[in-house]
């Protein structure tokens, strides 16, 4: 649906349903802080040229897996350095955690997002973690993040050097993957998408090239376009046995909170695919 702005903003500006969502963002600099305080992580690993295409990675002596997590912000705001807290919820598990950062809206294009993405799982995977690291790896991530988490499994990654199905399982959370509603909000006055471009981006109705468990997380309180990006991403995928998980009393802005919960059922979700249960 498109050429309905005030539809389109109610459905994909998640502040309007949240009017209060800056008392959940602003705290996570200060747990990023004392993440990296007391667990000092590889950063700023570069994998191209821009100044934003670096990741970090917590590295957990004897690692038996991987947890990568993509920042959200609608691929125009936020980095890894606000997230370095995702770490704590899987460092006791023996996993190593890696924080991607990407180039943002408008300073590159969506399209050089996704390439920069692809770039820095390449890099990851061949260049920085061990063989036991990579041996089991979750992509997560939220928001934009989890388009760009999901777009891990519409990418051939035998044309990038890599085995064709590098990955343990994928987590988008809150993630829009059919792009073309995005073009009737004020986000899309940075995002620059017109129809050609969220044609060619969109994943929904995309084969799907990399197999892995997948798991689509929405939480309970979100609009009702979140709800149904998800559900027709899985549609699309069905040949991948998707599930999806509706978090209850979460909204878009604290669903990754039940990152760092253990017992919760995000974090058994992402903690299954990661160690194998």
């Amino acid at each position: 649906m498109t050429g309905d702005r005030d539809w389109a903003e109610r459905e994909y500006n998640p502040r309007l349903l949240v009017p209060d969502a800056a008392r959940t963002f602003e705290r996570w600099p200060f747990l990023a802080a004392e993440t990296r305080r007391l667990h000092p992580p590889l950063a700023d690993i570069r994998y191209g040229d821009h100044p934003r295409e670096v990741l970090d990675l917590f590295r957990v002596e004897g690692a038996t897996g991987t947890v990568l997590f993509i920042h959200g912000g609608y691929w125009r705001a936020f980095s890894k350095d606000e997230h370095s807290w995702v770490a704590d919820g899987f460092r006791d598990h023996g996993l190593s955690v890696a924080l991607l950062n990407y180039p943002l809206c408008p300073d590159v294009t969506l399209a050089d997002i996704v390439r920069s993405t692809r770039t820095a799982f390449a890099k990851l995977y061949r260049d920085v973690l061990t063989p036991a690291e990579r041996g089991r790896i979750v992509v997560t991530g939220h928001s934009a993040g989890g388009y760009l988490s999901a777009l891990h499994l519409a990418t051939p990654w035998a044309d990038w050097g890599l085995p064709d199905h590098p990955l343990a399982g994928v987590v988008p959370i809150s993630g829009v993957f059919a792009l073309a509603p995005l073009i009737d909000t004020t986000m899309n006055d940075t995002i620059r998408l017109d129809l050609a471009a969220a044609g060619e981006l969109s994943l929904t109705g995309k084969p799907w090239r990399s197999r892995a468990p997948l798991t689509f997380v929405v939480g309970g309180d979100e609009s009702a376009e979140f709800h149904r990006q998800s559900d027709d991403l899985a549609g699309s995928w069905s040949e991948l046995s998707p599930t999806l998980l509706d978090i209850a009393g979460r909204n878009h802005f604290d669903v990754i909170d039940d990152l760092v919960q253990p017992g919760s059922e995000l974090h058994a979700t992402i903690l299954g695919f990661a160690l194998g249960a």
